[in-house]
């Protein structure tokens, strides 16, 4: 769905929701982050979770039966955010001065970038992409920066010299390429901060990377970081 369609969707359903604060925050979140998106803008704050308990459910329902097609609008936010802006990692301003706290200062060498719309934001980051994806959901990409296009193992071999810190993001799970980088810096012994931001042992990443590579997600890094669907995504630092 065209992102403009999708927000006068959501205003509709804004119109219907009479009294249901919950309902009008969960929408107003929603808009605020198509929007800034629509601008090339990273979102302010962070997105509330966006489904609805069954008790709340059940307790509107009768007089609000639209709650269940709001529902599933909300739960189409990502797929909207894929196909029009190329957006797989949803972040905010806030959680995005998190990050830039962590990092080591210098260069850093963002993996998997997409649209690179988080090298963007980061100072004397190089962003890579082999642009696999573009045959996929979203296929006009219009990245926010210059992208090499370079596998992610030959870019780590090419780069890790030169940078402090190596941002991977949302790699697919039937990716390879994500041991032999992790195999790769520890041969190397490597001394920057890797960070990887996905779901452990889900829908990014190999099970081999998880069982290999010594994790942790640190408070510092998540507490302004929010899934906003059925994908437990998280911000790791590996060790």
């Amino acid at each position: 769905m065209e992102w403009h369609k999708y927000l006068a969707k959501l205003t509709k359903f804004d119109q219907q929701c009479g009294q249901l604060t919950l309902a009008h925050k969960k929408i107003k979140a929603t808009q605020a982050t198509v929007k800034a998106y629509s601008m090339r803008q990273i979102p302010p704050t962070s997105l509330p979770k966006l489904s609805f308990s069954e008790h709340y459910l059940e307790l509107h329902m009768l007089k609000h039966p639209e709650l269940f097609a709001l529902a599933s609008c909300l739960a189409d936010l990502r797929q909207t955010l894929i196909e029009n802006f190329g957006v797989w990692h949803v972040f905010s301003q806030v959680w995005l001065t998190d990050l830039k706290k962590e990092l080591q200062p210098g260069k850093s060498l963002v993996l998997m970038c997409g649209n690179a719309i988080l090298a963007a934001q980061l100072p004397d980051a190089i962003a890579v992409d082999d642009l696999d994806w573009q045959k996929q959901d979203n296929t006009t990409p219009r990245p926010w920066r210059t992208v090499e296009k370079m596998d992610a193992l030959l870019a780590v071999e090419k780069y890790c010299e030169q940078v402090d810190n190596i941002i991977l993001e949302w790699a697919p799970e039937q990716t390879t390429c994500d041991t032999a980088i992790l195999a790769f810096l520890r041969t190397k012994k490597w001394a920057g901060k890797f960070i990887v931001i996905g779901e452990r042992q889900g829908a990014t990443n190999s099970q081999a990377f998880w069982q290999q590579a010594q994790v942790n997600a640190p408070p510092s890094l998540n507490v302004h970081h929010q899934p906003f669907d059925f994908i437990s995504d998280r911000v790791y630092v590996v060790t």
